[in-house]
């Protein structure tokens, strides 16, 4: 055991929550600390509200991985997370620097290089579910004609989206006549799997699912990966700007079936975010994964999940009680606005 800690979030962003539930946990845990937040925006709602920020090149700059490194040789930190996903997709396909923070003692949460890929390409994503049997809807590429058709004949709405974005990138739900050019719209903005103009290649198309849809953190143990911790779940309320602005904390014994198999396969170490659909016969099918935490795990905090409190007792070998995930249902919650300074002068 050890009485000091020093804990990296990096891109935090908006979510200043983060900070606070970390330094809750050393708290609650006896330890002394501190939260590092790196950011590559200096003026960031987060940046200035660590107990230490750091001013990081952006995650495609070749210098990031220099600094990275530095920052861990210098900081010597237990634990480092991200909540970017591009910064995720760099740290554990695009390169090996997630691996080069492990070999020096940092825990970095997250899943596996095939499943990091598959988390950032929502085609890859399906056919991963697929191979698990794991409920999802079928996926076709934008110019798959011959694939819209076949949706279009069984849908009475469909699901456009980017095929490598970040929340909510790119989505229009449409009828089955207005695919084609959802997909030309939709084009237009996408992120593109390589240099050059995005195409039609980078836009997928799905059914619009029934049921109701809810957000599931699977969180697997930190240091042995693939075993399932905890399934935290809510039913979306109502959604602002691809980010779920109010939810109800519900029962998550409809998804704990799919979680197992995805943390399983996943080699998950540490919580994702899942978007998931139950319909009327209880049966639960994956839309999404980011695997990060995501904008819907302050609703089960805030009912009693302490998902920061095991990081940091998993990262520093503390022994606690398995009450970290247990969260009580029926809580509603929003999300409100606040604001603060971040820089002074011109």
């Amino acid at each position: 055991m050890t009485d000091a800690a020093t804990i990296v979030i990096g891109s935090a962003g908006r979510r200043l929550y983060l900070v606070d539930w970390f330094r809750d946990a050393l708290a609650a845990l006896g330890l002394e600390g501190r939260i590092v937040v790196t950011e590559n925006d200096p003026t960031s709602a987060a940046a200035s509200y660590g107990d230490l920020a750091r001013a990081m090149p952006r995650y495609g700059d070749p210098a990031y991985g220099e600094a990275l490194i530095a920052l861990v040789e210098e900081l010597r930190p237990c634990l480092f997370l991200t909540v970017n996903d591009y910064e995720l997709t760099h740290l554990h396909v695009e390169t090996d620097l997630a691996e080069q923070l492990r070999a020096r003692g940092v825990l970095v949460p997250g899943v596996s290089r095939a499943w990091q890929h598959g988390c950032a390409d929502k085609l890859r994503m399906a056919r991963l579910l697929d191979s698990l049997g794991v409920p999802t809807p079928a996926t076709v590429l934008g110019d798959d004609a011959e694939g819209i058709a076949a949706l279009a004949g069984c849908a009475e709405e469909l699901v456009v989206k980017h095929r490598l974005g970040s929340g909510s990138s790119g989505l229009a739900i449409v009828a089955p006549e207005a695919a084609v050019a959802a997909v030309a719209a939709a084009a237009e903005s996408a992120p593109g799997r390589r240099s050059g103009a995005p195409t039609r290649r980078d836009v997928v198309v799905q059914p619009r699912l029934p049921g109701i849809e809810h957000g599931v953190d699977i969180v697997g143990d930190l240091v042995r990966p693939g075993r399932l911790s905890a399934v935290l779940a809510r039913r979306k309320v109502r959604m602002r700007a691809g980010e779920t602005d109010q939810a109800v904390t519900v029962d998550a014994s409809p998804f704990r079936h799919s979680a197992q198999l995805i943390a399983d396969a996943a080699e998950l170490t540490g919580l994702i975010d899942v978007d998931m659909f139950l319909d009327e016969h209880g049966e639960a099918s994956v839309l999404d994964i980011n695997p990060r935490f995501g904008g819907g795990y302050p609703f089960a905090h805030l009912a009693g999940a302490d998902v920061p409190r095991f990081y940091v007792a998993r990262a520093l070998g503390i022994e606690i009680a398995e009450d970290w995930g247990d969260y009580a249902t029926g809580v509603t919650a929003a999300k409100y606005e606040s604001v603060r300074v971040t820089a002074r002068g011109s």
